[in-house]
């Protein structure tokens, strides 16, 4: 019984701090963020914060008003991530998923390749993003350059203004994130046993019928869990807009973490960014709890 009892306080004593860094840095922001939402601060009672009164359900009933242009703004924003996060989403997993099934086959410099792969994922989101940039130029890029050497356009596009601005980000966002979703899926790969694969050829199964019957099935789990993690990722999207559009909240691609930037941190009304943030927030928590109990009902 003493035995256990240090065992248990010697593994409290090692959870600790990881506890208190817990406390410090999310749980104490994340509700005095969600604080901030029911009341009035902005910059007439920054300096009297605690003083700041409160407005209850008034910034949200802000938001979600016909008349506001902020909260007319920010609903269209988040209809701009949803469609960015439907596009980047599979398109980004088939392509990691393609990429893996090649990696996974036995080649010289193999090794050597899954580095390789890896440059588009580390590189700093700085310099990627301002690279497509630059790409997607009207007059200098070499997206259009190429695009009317081939014929398939007959003067350059504006791709970072208008409606093909989500088109550019979504692009980039693809090629910055598939390689990070390819090492998930190839390490699941790696875990499927190849007893399975030769005991399926030798009933004479074909490469469609493997994959559908083996691959696809056992790195189901890895997917869904890569899946709930871009979903919430997705809505998370800032530098690739930032960087690439250069921030305008006034467009059509303008998404919520650009929404509440302007709203809390230029125009200085925090209560009514706060209030935005707790609404992305409770929306990220609906996606990922019907991921989850999606994954209950199929685990039972």
């Amino acid at each position: 019984m003493f035995q256990r009892t240090s065992v248990n306080r010697l593994a409290l004593y090692f959870i600790l701090p990881a506890l208190i860094a817990t406390i410090l840095v999310h749980l104490i922001p994340i509700s005095w963020g969600i604080y901030i939402g029911f009341i009035d601060l902005d910059i007439k009672t920054l300096a009297q914060w605690t003083k700041a009164p409160f407005v209850g359900l008034e910034n949200f009933r802000t938001i979600f008003e016909s008349a506001s242009n902020v909260g007319e703004r920010f609903i269209r924003s988040i209809w701009n991530i949803a469609i960015y996060g439907l596009i980047t989403i599979p398109a980004g997993f088939v392509i990691a998923l393609a990429v893996a099934l090649l990696l996974h086959q036995q080649f010289v410099g193999r090794t050597l390749v899954r580095g390789l792969i890896l440059l588009p994922y580390i590189t700093p989101d700085a310099v990627m993003y301002n690279v497509w940039r630059f790409l997607f130029q009207a007059r200098i890029g070499l997206v259009n350059k190429y695009l009317l050497a081939w014929g398939l356009i007959d003067e350059p596009l504006i791709w970072l203004v208008g409606e093909r601005a989500m088109w550019s980000v979504v692009l980039s966002s693809i090629w910055k994130g598939w390689p990070f979703s390819c090492l998930i899926l190839l390490a699941g790969l790696q875990s499927i046993p190849r007893d399975m694969y030769e005991a399926a050829t030798i009933d004479g199964a074909n490469w469609r019928h493997r994959f559908q019957y083996i691959t696809f099935p056992m790195l189901w789990p890895v997917s869904r869990t890569l899946l709930l993690l871009s979903t919430i990722w997705t809505f998370h999207a800032f530098n690739q807009f930032y960087v690439m559009l250069g921030g305008d909240t006034t467009s059509r691609v303008a998404v919520p973490s650009l929404v509440i930037l302007n709203e809390a941190f230029r125009n200085l009304h925090y209560g009514l960014g706060a209030a935005m943030s707790i609404i992305v927030l409770l929306v990220v928590f609906a996606f990922t709890s019907l991921l989850i109990f999606a994954q209950k009902e199929e685990t039972a």
